[in-house]
């Protein structure tokens, strides 16, 4: 019988990871199939009913199917940072190695120590940097292991999945597809034009943006519009992320456009039809969860790459407002057509759904 164990990044200050994680649940759920949402550490601060901490091979055997759901979880990247140290947090290893010597069982070899009748899937992950990490902190071999082992790997943008390939060897393999962000597949009730809209939304927590204040009064002068700010948390563990996404939706409702240097809040905005101007810093490699490679690897995904802008080396939003503005006008005036934006989406949406469809039956 299918028993779908989904593996969640979850983190109960993060309003984009509770999006990835409602979407696990919407879509199985839609899909009537038997499932459980996993998290591989118990927290001080207790869980949420529907998820189970198990990491112990026997709990896992129970399972006819493991996906990994979202975010960095078998990235390098993640596994020696946020993993680790979150290791040593909540005891379960005494020194920040051996949190990766964890990480490394649990999310690149599990298969070993499973049934071999096992499905292992890797759904919507990011692997930017994985390359470098995997050489740092020696764990090459480990994700060739990984990515040997898994019977499909759905990167969530074409940039990671050739980081992923060249990170295991740079042999060429056909279990790697492309897919997307899972916050995605969350379906809106309804996308309306955004076009006449009196507002425009901003967000900013992840990019240190400089010199706001001043940048939202220029927006203003130039577009007529006023400003609202989308709520969205990346770090409040003492409020309810389900609520903060449900005034984000509704905030995200009366925007013309949005700006904001926020990942998956640009996800879950254009995934509800409206247009994210998205900031983010230059860098060259991504050498955290949160680094801001990930916002132009995004645009670039969903042929959006002209909503995508570049702050200058001191951050300063009000320097760039020039860019945000023709952007904004880009749109307005057609030159940058939202509606493929979101044609092109629903296209790719529809083929992710597919390949996740084929794993199950796998």
């Amino acid at each position: 019988m299918r028993k779908v164990g989904i593996v969640c990044a979850f983190n109960p200050g993060n309003t984009g990871m509770f999006s990835v994680d409602l979407a696990a649940s919407r879509v199985f759920d839609a899909w009537n199939i038997e499932h459980t949402l996993i998290n591989f550490q118990k927290r001080r601060w207790r869980l949420p009913l529907k998820y189970q901490v198990s990491r112990t091979p026997n709990k896992l055997a129970k399972y006819s199917h493991i996906l990994f759901w979202g975010d960095f979880q078998n990235n390098p990247v993640y596994g020696t940072r946020d993993f680790a140290n979150r290791e040593v947090k909540f005891r379960y290893a005494r020194t920040a190695p051996e949190g990766v010597a964890n990480w490394t069982r649990l999310h690149l070899e599990l298969s070993s120590v499973l049934p071999k009748s096992t499905v292992v899937a890797s759904i919507g992950n990011c692997f930017l940097g994985s390359r470098e990490a995997a050489s740092q902190h020696n764990l090459s071999a480990s994700l060739k292991t990984f990515a040997d082992s898994a019977v499909r790997i759905l990167p969530r943008e074409s940039q990671s999945g050739a980081e992923l390939v060249e990170a295991a060897g740079g042999s060429p393999r056909s279990n790697v597809l492309t897919g997307l962000d899972p916050a995605f597949l969350l379906e809106p009730e309804k996308r309306e034009d955004f076009r006449e809209r009196k507002y425009f939304g901003y967000c900013f927590a992840r990019s240190q943006v400089q010199d706001v204040t001043e940048g939202l009064d220029a927006i203003i002068k130039a577009t007529g519009l006023t400003p609202v700010e989308v709520p969205w948390s990346v770090g409040k563990r003492r409020v309810s992320q389900r609520q903060i996404f449900s005034d984000a939706l509704e905030a995200f409702a009366k925007c013309r456009f949005i700006v904001s240097d926020v990942y998956h809040l640009t996800v879950n905005a254009i995934n509800h039809g409206v247009p994210v101007i998205v900031l983010s810093r230059r860098q060259e490699i991504t050498r955290s969860s949160v680094d801001d490679q990930k916002k132009s690897a995004l645009t670039d995904q969903i042929g959006a790459s002209g909503l995508h802008v570049m702050l200058a080396d001191d951050a300063s939003f009000a320097t760039q407002v020039p860019t945000v503005v023709g952007a904004y006008e880009a749109l307005m005036d057609g030159q940058t057509s939202f509606d493929e934006i979101i044609e092109g989406l629903i296209s790719q949406k529809t083929r992710y759904r597919s390949a996740i469809k084929e794993i199950l039956c796998a």
